[in-house]
C-alpha cells in the first residue's frame, strides 16, 4: 500500500486536531478523548487509506494496550497521539504487507514511547509562551496576552503534531514495506514482535483492573466474564448485557443507590427515647 501526499496531510491534520490542548474539535471531548483514541484513529486512517477493516482491527488491538492510560498533570508514560496516528498507520501498512496484528501493536506501542519526545518538547515550549503571556498581562497588553496564550501555542503545536506525523506517514510506507520484505513473517524478528504485541493488550487490561478494583477478590468479576467467553462461547454483546444485569444488582443492593438508602432510613424503627422526645 502506498500513501500519497494528500493522505499523509489528512492523517497529519487529524493528529493535530486530536492532540492535547487543541480546542478546534470540541476541545478535549472531541479531540483528545475521541480522535486520539486508537479505536477511532484506526477508523479514520482506514477511511483515508481505503482499508477500513484493517484500520479498525489494528485500532482496536492498540486501544486495549492504552485502555488504562491516564495523563495526570499532562504527564504521560507514552504519547497516545503518536501511537494513534503514526503507530496505527505504520501498523496498518505493516499488516497490509503481511505482518500480523500483534506485530502492528508492538510497532504502535514503540512509536508511542518515542512520541513522548514530541510531547515533552511541546510542554517546554508552552511554558515559554506562558511566561510571555504573564509578562503581557503585567504590561496590560491584552492583545499580546491573547497571542501568547492562544495563537502561538497552537502554531507550535501544529508544527509538533502535523509535520512529524505527515512526514513519517508519507515516507514510512516504503520503510514499512522494506521491513516486511527484509523480515518475513516467519523470521525471528517478526515472531518476537508478534509475541510482544500479543502480551501488550494483557498489560493494558491488567492496569485497568488495578484501577477499578479495590480488593483482589473483585477480580472474580473479570474471571467470570472471561469464563463466559472462553468456556461457554458467549459473544461480547451478550456478555455486556449479562454484565449490565449484575451491575444493576450491585447498584441496588450495595447501598450506593440513593433511593435504597432513603427507604432504609425511613424503615428504621423508632427508639423509645425518640418516642419520648
Amino acid at each position: 500500500m502506498e500513501v500519497n501526499i494528500f493522505q499523509a496531510i489528512l492523517i497529519g491534520l487529524f493528529a493535530y486536531l486530536g492532540s492535547l490542548s487543541v480546542p478546534w474539535a470540541l476541545g478535549l471531548t472531541g479531540g483528545w478523548y475521541t480522535l486520539t483514541r486508537p479505536i477511532v484513529s484506526g477508523l479514520v486512517i482506514g477511511l483515508v487509506l481505503g482499508d477500513v477493516t484493517t484500520g479498525i482491527l489494528v485500532g482496536v488491538a492498540v486501544q486495549v494496550v492504552f485502555i488504562a492510560l491516564v495523563t495526570p498533570g499532562g504527564q504521560m508514560p507514552q504519547d497516545l497521539n503518536a501511537a494513534a496516528y503514526i503507530g496505527v498507520t505504520l501498523g496498518i501498512l505493516a499488516v497490509d504487507g503481511g505482518a500480523t496484528i500483534e506485530a502492528a501493536v508492538a510497532i504502535a506501542t514503540a512509536v508511542g514511547a518515542v512520541g513522548t519526545i514530541f510531547h515533552n518538547f511541546m510542554m517546554v515550549t508552552n511554558s515559554f509562551w506562558n511566561h510571555r503571556a504573564h509578562a503581557a498581562i503585567e504590561k496590560k497588553d491584552y492583545k499580546g496576552m491573547m497571542r501568547n496564550h492562544f495563537v502561538w501555542p497552537q502554531v507550535v503545536q501544529f508544527g509538533y503534531r502535523f509535520i512529524p506525523t505527515a512526514l513519517v506517514v508519507y515516507f514510512g510506507a516504503t520503510l514499512a514495506t522494506n521491513i516486511i520484505e527484509f523480515f518475513p513473517v516467519d523470521s525471528f524478528t517478526m515472531r518476537t514482535l508478534t509475541a510482544l504485541g500479543g502480551m501488550l493488550p494483557a498489560v493494558g487490561v491488567a492496569i485497568l483492573l488495578r484501577q477499578v478494583t479495590n480488593k483482589d477478590i473483585e477480580l472474580i468479576y473479570f474471571l467470570l466474564g472471561f469464563t463466559f467467553i472462553a468456556v461457554l462461547g458467549v459473544n461480547m454483546i451478550a456478555l455486556a448485557i449479562i454484565g449490565a444485569f449484575f451491575a444493576y444488582l450491585y447498584f441496588n443492593f450495595s447501598g450506593t443507590n440513593p433511593d435504597r438508602r432513603m427507604e432504609a432510613a425511613t424503615e428504621q424503627p423508632i427508639s423509645d427515647v425518640e418516642e419520648e422526645l
